[in-house]
């Protein structure tokens, strides 16, 4: 019989965490947007960029679906997550992790479900 193979994730020098919180690298929006949120899974390998959605002030927006667009808290202050706004940035951009937001993981998934899914 031939060998069996085993799966991986490949590793990368560059760790990212799910749920991890950071300063947006992207300047020209950091004042409308100060944080970016990681949401890839850990073991999903999609090479050097990660999958992540803004963070706004909630005392920016004076409307927001509630469901699509959960609330959280980082460092004391609220911040809209901005599920319809997700994309991809480099994960060499995303530097020092500020926070976390793996609590609100059901509400997250949720509203990833209801983007995708109609659910």
């Amino acid at each position: 019989m031939g060998r069996l193979l085993k799966w991986h994730a490949r590793t990368t020098a560059i760790l990212t965490m799910q749920f991890d919180v950071y300063s947006n690298p992207i300047v020209r929006a950091r004042t409308a947007f100060p944080l970016v949120a990681s949401l890839q899974s850990d073991l999903a390998d999609t090479g050097d960029d990660r999958v992540v959605a803004f963070l706004a002030p909630s005392d920016a927006l004076r409307q927001f679906p509630g469901r699509l667009m959960p609330i959280v808290t980082v460092n004391a202050a609220d911040y809209v997550l901005l599920v319809p706004s997700l994309t991809n940035l480099p994960a060499r951009d995303l530097k020092q992790t500020i926070g976390n937001i793996a609590r609100y993981r059901e509400s997250i998934v949720a509203a990833l479900d209801h983007l995708f899914m109609g659910v």
